[in-house]
């Protein structure tokens, strides 16, 4: 039976990351501190492998302005007393490293069980995306960032409000994005970009560092076995931000930011800030609207020995009509070329209307200079109200089906429409301690925690009847369907309740010699993992709660042969839902534990001071499940594979003061190695191209004081649609250009920047991505326009 949501289960998981005390300082605040265009938060060390022992040392701080502001004389802010606290090693709360020479990423990310690492000493292949980049790249959703990544691609479709990903060639649920390390936590298909200070990539999969991820319904989750998205939310740096930023999106998005931020107390012990944004119009597709907005409250706290962090959330969006997917059936032979770029396919009526409220907080506690231990819970209410159709390609004139009987016509589409509310819960905690000390030589850096990610999923689903050829709509992919009327839904198609419960216990030890030259990690984590149905319409469909656990273990291996060169190597594994076999097979009843996906990896990393380069080849094998045999010994067993293989080639950072650059290279191998019945043994896996390249770069020009220009080209090759690799998508090549001017405002003498971007610069119309049976469009040509003002 479905366990309800009790007072149990809510002390269960507030145990394991409630802060025990947070409260604001009513203190008045003083003079208004100078305002700058882009905050950073204090810089810290992450990667000191040593107990220290706490001075009263003041942090230094980071008060850059934005890349644009570069040659612009202003003066600087005047900074706030900051706590005269030296946070150690073990420490998270408030440490997100700073950022990298050039703004675009960071030094360093979070990684989960291990902390907060620097990149070269990280034996993993992650990217953080800072809060400059996204404002200055006028990131709207995190899908916006993500551009910058050739090992990431976003699978679902443009206009169609989620951001479900591709990451290394496998899938990503936007229902798994993390929040301040607690995955399943960030707003649900897609979270606004205004609320974020970093957006962390971590490319591979993750068992040991952030445990198993919920993944959509949680009965059957892809997992987090390609990569990981994490965002860090913005808080309080030591200097006051008051920022107001009004936008522009074509046709007609008309919007602003809000960014508002004070600390508190005698020693800026405390810190609020305010992040909120609005926007509403219509976009560049034609006859859809989107209105969009969020606020998001964050609160800190830092003490001598006591650091805590909590974060409220909310955002809706009402997009009208959403851009879906096409569903291309077994019975399509061919692919119709894109449509004119802004051909809005979808009908007038439909409409898709999520919202989501958010909470996270976090706290940890300095037990000895060495020994630190932390508590995290989040909480998560995601809810969404739609009504559109999903439309299958058939190329067949409106009326039918398949030709024959039908008449062929190219860009023939059909769909049976449907209405519906869906809800997510999700609770997620952790508990755990990291100490450093010292054996003989070597220093180590222990790490133990605990883990738990329950997600409830309600859903209800209404259609015109219950005969679902005579609810069919047909219409063309080329000619706007105004014409077609709204059914009125009233016939329950589906009506179903599920639940998943993870929890797991993590424990690792990194081991340094040589004033960290030489690092080797290891670690395992003990991953239960369970799920129940509750069917209303088709009881004999439901199923109890069912149990399943497994080791899931990891090594890492990290040398330094110079300081500024890390060689690097791992294995790691991801963790999918267990499966339970129903229908008729042989061995139904079966439960299969999480299927083990598992990652070898190699890489270089060079650090030349202001420019970084990553190397990194991966070999990825995620297995699935296949019927197996016919007939009454027919069974399915946990046989299937997928191997990717490729090559990664990053980098970040300036060439010359006035010239930055962020992207680079994937090459990926994805191959079908054992399928059903071996029909498409060795053929190439559907949606993962051989190519991604995403590259661009920043030049303050010398001519105009305060101008940059900006652009980036975007890359991807041609894909199969189909496991029998009959059907392909072309490739594809997006250019994208901008400028940004900053200069000194007249009235208070703080710095305005002024920027305008165009994405899709030759309106391409274009097939981008193809997964799971589906293919999706690229987004027409966009205009961005802002102007941020400091108060």
């Amino acid at each position: 039976m479905m366990r309800e949501l009790s007072a149990r289960k809510i002390v269960r998981t507030l145990s394991l990351g409630a802060v025990s005390y947070l409260a604001l300082s009513m203190e008045s605040s003083g003079d208004l501190q100078h305002a700058v265009a882009q905050s950073n938060l204090p810089p810290v060390t992450v990667d000191a492998p040593k107990p220290r022992v706490r001075q009263p040392v003041q942090r230094s701080q980071s008060t850059r302005a934005s890349r644009g502001q570069r040659s612009v004389a202003a003066a600087p802010p005047r900074q706030a007393a900051p706590v005269p606290y030296v946070v150690p090693s073990t420490g998270t709360v408030g440490t997100v490293p700073p950022a990298y020479a050039g703004g675009q990423v960071a030094t360093g990310g979070s990684l989960g069980l291990l902390g907060n690492r620097g990149v070269m000493n990280t034996p993993f292949n992650q990217t953080s995306y800072t809060a400059e980049l996204i404002q200055n790249q006028q990131a709207r959703t995190i899908r916006d960032v993500l551009a910058n990544d050739p090992s990431v691609r976003v699978v679902q479709a443009a206009g169609g409000g989620a951001d479900g990903l591709f990451i290394r060639g496998f899938y990503y649920d936007s229902g798994d994005y993390g929040l301040n390390g607690l995955y399943g936590i960030a707003p649900y298909y897609s979270s606004g970009a205004n609320f974020v200070e970093r957006v962390e990539v971590l490319k591979g999969p993750s068992a040991l560092l952030n445990g198993m991820t919920a993944g959509g319904t949680g009965v059957a989750s892809g997992g987090a076995v390609g990569g990981s998205v994490n965002l860090i939310t913005k808080h309080a740096p030591d200097f006051d931000i008051t920022q107001l930023t009004a936008t522009y999106a074509s046709r007609s998005q008309f919007g602003g930011i809000v960014d508002v931020s004070r600390r508190y107390g005698e020693h800026k012990e405390w810190g609020v800030r305010l992040n909120s944004t609005y926007s509403n119009g219509n976009t560049p597709w034609n006859r859809q609207t989107d209105e969009f907005g969020n606020a998001v409250l964050g609160l800190d706290y830092r003490g001598e020995r006591v650091r805590a962090a909590v974060d409220i959330g909310y955002q809706a969006d009402n997009l009208n009509p959403p851009l879906r997917f096409f569903n291309v059936p077994a019975t399509t032979t061919v692919i119709p070329p894109p449509p004119r770029a802004g051909l809005n396919f979808q009908v007038p009526w439909a409409y898709y209307a999520p919202t989501d409220f958010f909470t996270t907080a976090r706290g940890e506690v300095d037990v000895t200079d060495w020994m630190t231990a932390y508590g995290a819970f989040g909480y998560h209410d995601s809810n969404i109200n739609y009504a559109y159709p999903s439309p299958n390609i058939s190329n067949v004139a409106p009326g039918a089906l398949t030709s024959p009987p039908g008449v062929s016509q190219l860009g023939g589409l059909w769909s049976r429409p449907f209405a519906g509310k869906e809800t997510f819960e999700t609770l997620a905690g952790e508990a755990g301690i990291r100490a450093t000390f010292d054996t003989g030589p070597v220093n180590h850096a222990l790490n133990v925690n605990y883990s738990i990610n329950d997600r409830t999923y309600n859903q209800r689903v209404l259609t015109r009847s219950s005969n679902a050829l005579a609810d069919l709509i047909f219409w063309n992919l080329y000619t706007e369907p105004t014409n077609i009327a709204k059914p009125n839904f009233s016939t329950v198609s589906a009506n179903q309740k599920t639940g998943v419960t993870l929890s797991s216990v993590g424990a690792s030890d990194t081991m340094s010699i040589l004033n960290n030259r030489v690092q080797v990690t290891l670690g395992v984590r003990r991953q239960t993992a369970g799920s129940e149905v509750t069917n209303f319409l088709t009881p004999a469909s439901s199923r109890p709660q069912q149990d399943t656990s497994v080791w899931s273990p990891a090594y890492a291996v990290l040398v330094k042969p110079v300081e500024n060169v890390a060689l690097y190597a791992n294995y790691i594994e991801g963790l999918q839902t267990p499966v339970v076999v129903s229908g008729n097979f042989s061995n139904v009843g079966t439960v299969f534990p999480p299927a083990q996906t598992k990652q070898a990896e190699a890489g270089m990393k060079i650090d030349a001071g202001r420019f970084t380069t990553t190397l990194s080849v991966f070999d990825i094998s995620q297995p699935s499940i296949i019927s197996v045999a016919s007939g009454v010994s027919a069974s399915q067993q946990l046989n299937g594979r997928q191997r990717n293989r490729g090559v990664e080639l990053n980098v970040f950072g300036e060439i010359t003061p006035d010239i930055r650059v962020l992207g680079g290279v994937a090459l990926i191998d994805g191959v079908q190695e054992r399928t059903q019945g071996g029909l498409t043994d060795g053929r190439t896996a559907v949606g993962v191209p051989v190519v991604n390249v995403n590259m661009g770069a920043e030049w303050d020009t010398p001519f105009v004081r305060g101008l940059t220009f900006t652009s980036r080209v975007i890359y991807t090759g041609s894909q199969y649609v189909n496991a029998a690799n009959t059907l392909t998508l072309p490739e594809w090549t997006r250019v994208d250009i901008g400028a940004r001017y900053t200069f000194t405002s007249p009235w208070n003498g703080k710095p305005i920047v002024v920027r305008a971007n165009v994405e899709n610069v030759g309106n391409k119309a274009y097939w981008a991505s193809a997964y799971n049976g589906v293919i999706t469009l690229g987004a027409p040509r966009t205009y961005l326009v802002s102007t941020t003002f400091n108060f």
